[in-house]
């Protein structure tokens, strides 16, 4: 099962024991999916879903509500693999009716009045979005979380205004073609949505995968950091070696001041050490900058001499 089934699985899975909850996130159906259709004279609302699990979800709700479904089709497609998922349809005049009993139009596109006052319901509603159109990257991967609307520009709007607003999320649209994907790349601003959701198994794996990911991202950091240092150490390693050598063959090590024949040599015979650990070679022992500094005349007068 992929992490989005999962989240999906876990979602379609939390109890219907309150009316108003059950009654955002058929709301958040709504909005994702319904279309309108007629049928002679009839209009119909028609919410297709790609998953049959969000599809029973929907019909465990409407039950709960009491909301008549007209039909009930489940689609199987066998393609690469096997997809199931199916379509409800109402009788538009009844949905209708059964909001504007609670204070809901549904063609109304900014977030209903009975949504916004709570932070649960929304959450509802924001469930009833996600099961209806959304996917969810493994956050081993990359952190990445779409719901595609069916509606209006108009309230997608709304809705990333008002989740940024009360939420401090921050929402991405997208338009593709006549929809739009609004979407979640920050695995602080996941973590907050999933949460309102109710999907706390899912957070816990989450902030777990996060925290994995930061791990190896520091360790990668550090590795980075050290393998950088030794190439540049053993450059200047080669570099120093080469200006002793040319010192030694135009001049003459042992002609040198006694500190800097002392470098010399150690720096000759020790070609591994770092400069910490050849300070600590010397006789007396030196600090790093005391030979980084003999090292430096050693250089300039390799190349007082030439060939460096």
């Amino acid at each position: 099962m992929s992490y989005a089934d999962k989240l999906k699985e876990e979602l379609c899975h939390l109890p219907l024991d309150d009316q108003d909850e059950c009654r955002s996130e058929y709301l958040g159906f709504v909005k994702s999916r319904g279309t309108l259709r007629l049928r002679g004279s009839t209009a119909f609302l028609v919410i297709p879903l790609t998953s049959i699990t969000s599809l029973k979800r929907l019909f465990q709700i409407s039950k709960k509500l009491s909301m008549p479904i007209h039909e009930t089709q489940v689609i199987e497609e066998i393609r690469l693999g096997r997809k199931r998922g199916g379509e409800l349809s109402f009788r538009f005049e009844e949905v209708e009716e059964f909001l504007q009993k609670n204070g809901i139009s549904v063609r109304d596109d900014s977030i209903p009045e009975p949504v916004r006052d709570d932070p649960v319901y929304f959450g509802a509603f924001i469930r009833g979005l996600y099961l209806a159109g959304g996917s969810i990257v493994d956050p081993s991967k990359e952190y990445h979380l779409e719901i595609t609307l069916d509606t209006t520009e108009a309230f997608v709007s709304s809705l990333k205004e008002y989740i940024s607003d009360n939420f401090n999320i921050k929402i991405g649209i997208v338009r593709v073609r006549d929809k739009f994907k609004a979407y979640v790349k920050s695995s602080l601003d996941l973590i907050e949505l999933l949460s309102l959701m109710g999907g706390k198994k899912t957070v816990t794996r989450l902030s777990s995968a996060v925290e994995v990911r930061k791990i190896r991202s520091d360790v990668s950091r550090t590795l980075n950091f050290l393998t950088a240092n030794a190439n540049k150490s053993a450059q200047a390693m080669a570099k120093h070696v080469r200006a002793i050598r040319i010192i030694d063959r135009k001049y003459g090590i042992d002609r040198l001041d006694e500190d800097l024949r002392q470098v010399a040599i150690l720096r000759i015979e020790n070609e591994d050490l770092n400069l910490r650990e050849l300070g600590e070679i010397m006789n007396p022992p030196m600090s790093k900058s005391a030979v980084y500094n003999r090292l430096k005349k050693l250089m300039a007068l390799a190349e007082e001499l030439g060939d460096c």
